[in-house]
């Protein structure tokens, strides 16, 4: 039986694998018979190397591509039509993905076509990111320009296409910059080199760009009034160096802006019955001087009388105030309290469970409020005492908000170092986010019908709707002694359905970024490796045979012994299944200590009325290789159910699953303690 199953379990692990192949393929062909069918571009186009340097472009569009690259059948056009739809559009970037070969071999396939077989490393990029952009030349290995962007900002005959847009980084406006979300070129990488390299870019490199030049930046010389006001960041290290930090992460130098004089930090703490997290928390405040007067509010919904008394007494000697106003808690109206009384020009929202690391965290995200454009601005949020990531920015996923790199170890280089590079993002964490009073006062605040979640998540989305940009930087650090405040949702049934409603509340109020993240692509923001098959599952009418079908086995009488996590286990629903409800269980299963590969599980519904069970298709989850000792073949240790409103008849199920051994030697049942309500069609 093990051969048939090794079989099985290569093919599906193949299939997924390739998926690229098919999205890729589909994407091409659409974008060749588009060719075909339309109308000859007007505007005429040059070829040149990327690395050769800036130079005025001879031709209506210049086409900068690095010489260890090609560009797709249909680039040239792409690239050109764009720039004829794009009429204000000045500069031009693309996705791109690795071709994996031997020189010989690319060589030749540069000249016969590249085959898709031969792809991988799909990198999608974020919609203009000035941020990001200091941090790395994300752009990548194509850049396009139009003539005019060098007669309004000339640019240095040799000067490189990364120090060019570095040196005029705030001119060029948010609406000039465009991403074509496309795969417009394929970047040569030998076997068993890096699948994707960029360049990080020379710290002191920028700072002479921003510093010794800094003649480019606001002067009118050049015959042009509208520049920008003038960002000059000084190059700093961190403060935060851990031990796991290698010499590379000490000595990298990030980019610290200057305070504004005469600013004020207000910082706003909801509290209630946690006076020795609250007072930690404070206390990590004040143990470090500030470059600008700050004032800490403590906003409490109603604490015990001897809590009331400790928090109060605490007050005096700590040096914050204190408002007391007993009444159910809103997380929303807390806030907007606090924020009533503050005086600062700039507020601190942050959560008691906070203490910060990194000393100088408050001047560096001040100092980040001063560039033109920049709405909020996030930390990186670690579990405690650990380098396991809480939060290093929000992606808006195919399945709602959700922490970026959650549980990931920030030892590891994430998704090109988006774990230790200052970038843009969709929105950052009201754990602790730092906002211009004038901006959250030109949203409304935070909305109070959103009582606990997604408000932080909606105050992104509305300053977003400002023309106003997210920033996250990883060089402060907080420690977040998460779920003290408040248990974790996914534990109550009544929390999961509160979740569910408030996050149809947030995309009934922005329902243009519905299941999209500007920052991210619809690939990419799936969440937890289920790869491009993963839209399919939303779209596809599931087979008969993967549906829960009712059963009168006794699976309790089996061991436990099965490793369950859930990452989702709630009530959604997607407009592309044309409004119909289903619940979404998705997360990993293991059986330790032996080849998981020999395991088909599944799922079992155990109501008050009667028992379902339905089989558990597998997905990838390649980060759990190697992570659980002596078990085997994990990379499809995934799954990601869909149960319909009306597959399973209105009961409350305990969530059970079932694992089969195909060598008939070992079964294995485990009781998750996660529930299923299911209330009926509706």
């Amino acid at each position: 039986m093990i051969a048939p199953r090794k079989k099985e379990y290569e093919n599906r692990l193949a299939f997924l694998s390739n998926s690229f192949d098919v999205y890729v393929q589909q994407q091409e062909k659409e974008l060749e018979e588009k060719v075909r069918s339309e109308k000859e571009l007007h505007l005429s186009s040059e070829l040149c190397e990327l690395e050769g340097g800036v130079r005025p472009a001879n031709s209506d569009v210049m086409i900068y591509l690095s010489s260890d690259s090609v560009l797709s059948k249909t680039a040239e056009w792409e690239i050109v039509k764009a720039f004829e739809e794009h009429p204000g559009v000045l500069v031009i970037y693309a996705d791109e993905d690795c071709v994996i070969a031997e020189d010989s071999e690319w060589d030749t396939l540069k000249k016969q076509g590249i085959k898709v077989s031969k792809r991988s490393n799909i990198r999608f990029k974020p919609v203009y990111s000035p941020e990001t952009l200091l941090s790395y030349f994300y752009f990548g290995n194509m850049v396009a320009f139009r003539k005019e962007a060098f007669e309004k900002f000339p640019g240095t005959e040799g000067e490189s296409i990364y120090d060019y847009m570095l040196r005029n980084l705030y001119r060029y406006g948010e609406d000039t910059v465009y991403h074509l979300p496309l795969i417009l070129q394929h970047v040569h990488r030998r076997p068993g080199e890096e699948p994707i390299v960029f360049e990080e870019g020379d710290a002191k490199r920028k700072e002479e760009l921003f510093m010794k030049k800094a003649d480019s930046f606001g002067n009118t010389d050049d015959g042009w009034d509208d520049t920008p006001e003038t960002v000059r960041p000084s190059f700093e290290k961190s403060l935060f160096q851990p031990d796991y930090m290698t010499e590379e992460d000490l000595n990298r130098e990030y980019p610290v802006y200057p305070v504004k004089e005469g600013t004020v930090l207000s910082v706003i703490i909801p509290s209630k019955d946690n006076p020795d997290v609250l007072l930690r928390c404070i206390e990590s405040l004040n143990a470090h001087e500030q470059p600008f007067e700050t004032e800490i509010i403590v906003v409490d919904n109603g604490s015990s009388d001897e809590n009331k008394k400790r928090i109060g007494d605490a007050s005096e000697t700590a040096g914050f105030t204190y408002i007391y106003e007993k009444e159910e808690f809103n997380f929303s109206h807390m806030n907007n309290v606090g924020v009533r009384h503050a005086k600062g020009n700039l507020l601190l929202l942050l959560n008691d469970d906070m203490e910060m690391i990194t000393g100088d965290a408050l001047k560096r995200m001040a100092g980040q409020l001063s560039v033109p454009g920049v709405g909020a601005v996030g930390a990186k949020l670690l579990y405690p005492n650990s380098s396991v990531i809480q939060h290093v920015g929000i992606t808006n996923a195919v399945d709602g908000p959700v922490h970026k790199f959650i549980g990931k170890d920030d030892r590891e280089k994430t998704d090109y170092l988006r774990n230790r590079f200052v970038h843009d993002c969709i929105g950052v964490t009201g754990a602790c986010l730092m906002i211009r009073k004038e901006d959250y006062d030109a949203v409304g605040g935070l909305k109070e019908e959103l009582r606990i979640a997604y408000n932080d998540v909606d105050l992104c989305f509305s300053l977003r709707d400002l023309k106003k940009r997210m920033v996250l930087r990883p060089d402060c650090v907080f420690y977040h002694h998460e779920s003290l405040s408040r248990g974790a949702d996914h534990l109550s049934e009544e929390k999961l359905e509160r979740l569910s409603k408030e996050r149809k509340l947030l995309y009934s109020l922005h329902p243009d970024i519905y299941n999209m993240d500007p920052y991210e692509s619809a690939p990419a923001a799936g969440g937890s490796e289920l790869g491009f098959d993963a839209e399919n599952n939303f779209l596809r009418k599931k087979p008969k045979e993967e549906c829960p079908r009712p059963t009168n086995f006794d699976y309790r009488k089996y061991p436990e012994g099965i490793i369950v996590h859930f990452d989702r286990l709630e009530k959604e629903e997607f407009a592309r299944s044309c409004g119909e409800e289903f619940f979404v269980l998705q997360g990993y299963h293991v059986v330790p200590m032996i080849d998981n590969m020999r395991f088909r599980f599944y799922m079992v519904f155990e109501g008050t009325k009667g028992k379902y069970v339905m089989p558990m298709p597998e997905f990838l989850r390649t980060n759990l290789e190697g992570t659980y000792q002596g078990a085997t073949n994990l990379q499809l240790s995934g799954f990601c159910n869909f149960v319909t409103t009306g597959e399973l008849p209105p009961d409350t199920y305990e969530i059970g699953i079932y694992a089969d051994d195909v060598l008939k030697k070992l079964y294995l049942y485990q009781r998750t303690g996660e529930k299923l309500v299911m209330e009926g069609n509706n």
